[in-house]
């Protein structure tokens, strides 16, 4: 028996899945009903019109998409050294180190903010190199690759503020081991996936409008779906803590990370606006943004016996 006012894990767990359902079914509505002139993107300015600005957006986005690719066939699931990390296994409570290889190693957020990234570029890579050839782009597919970059920007810019800001912090608390967060596959993933999409918005090649934070709305509850359903039916562990369902604080944490969320995106939104109006002050934004969510040193990195 539950007493009156208490919530036992298995309540909280409800309550958490019942969260998570409802920003998914949240989203989607909210996708259907959006008035679509809310969604409207301007085809030259992202894809050029020009061949030579076309040129440029074909060859800068296909090859970050090739990149992306790279580190995730070559450099994660091919790679023969085992992934290092310490989730939360769901039926001990207990953290525990674990070793992953092959296609579990996507597993985590920020594998998916590395595939966002690369799906990102290769499909907005190949609108540009269609429109280069000369074909017309139609409206849904311009939409549809402003979504793809929302997502991926949003995705990563979530990545970056919660690994320097929560992850690092929490595993230096620990005195953990933290070398292997700096290993050029997570630097892929941490930073060089937000670097690069922050280019485009230097170069001023995409735009942002506020409607489209429901694709990273979206995006975030399906990661937590699958999380939910990974921990219990999968590997049998949250890759992070603050994911877990059955804590009583855990609808606070997944409301949390919507907050986040949507700030992420939103950070994308107001730099582009910035960078409408004056170019340099949106550059100064952006760069800025990233000294503060990136790092590329382990902050407490292990001293050898002398």
């Amino acid at each position: 028996m539950v007493e009156s006012g208490n919530l036992d894990s298995s309540d909280m767990t409800t309550v958490s899945r019942l969260l998570i359902a409802g920003m998914f079914c949240g989203s989607l509505v909210s996708l259907i009903l959006l008035n679509r002139s809310l969604l409207a993107l301007d085809a030259d300015l992202i894809y050029g019109s020009t061949d030579v600005q076309k040129g440029l957006r074909v060859l800068y986005r296909l090859a970050c998409g090739y990149l992306g690719f790279h580190a995730i066939l070559f450099w994660i699931v091919r790679n023969p050294v085992p992934g290092q990390m310490t989730p939360l296994f769901r039926e001990s409570n207990q953290l525990e180190k674990h070793a992953t290889t092959g296609v579990e190693r996507l597993v985590p957020f920020s594998s998916w903010t590395l595939i966002a990234f690369c799906t990102s570029m290769l499909v907005n890579g190949m609108i540009s190199l269609y429109s280069w050839m000369g074909q017309p782009l139609p409206e849904w597919v311009v939409v549809v690759g402003g979504a793809f970059f929302g997502i991926a920007f949003s995705s990563a810019a979530l990545t970056a503020i919660i690994v320097r800001y929560v992850i690092l912090p929490d595993m230096l608390n620990k005195q953990m081991e933290m070398d292997h967060m700096f290993l050029k596959h997570e630097q892929m993933m941490h930073n060089f996936s937000l670097i690069f999409l922050s280019i485009e918005m230097i170069f001023g090649w995409v735009q942002l409008p506020l409607a489209m934070v429901v694709f990273g709305f979206l995006y975030g509850s399906i990661y937590l779906i699958f999380a939910e359903y990974w921990a219990t039916r999968g590997g049998g562990y949250y890759v992070y803590e603050f994911i877990d369902t059955r804590p009583s604080n855990a609808p606070f944490l997944l409301i949390g990370l919507v907050i986040v969320c949507a700030l992420s995106f939103s950070i994308g939104v107001l730099a582009l606006s910035l960078r409408l109006e004056n170019v340099f002050a949106g550059t100064a934004f952006i760069i800025v943004f990233l000294i503060l969510t990136t790092r590329f040193i382990n902050p407490s990195p292990i001293q050898s016996d002398s």
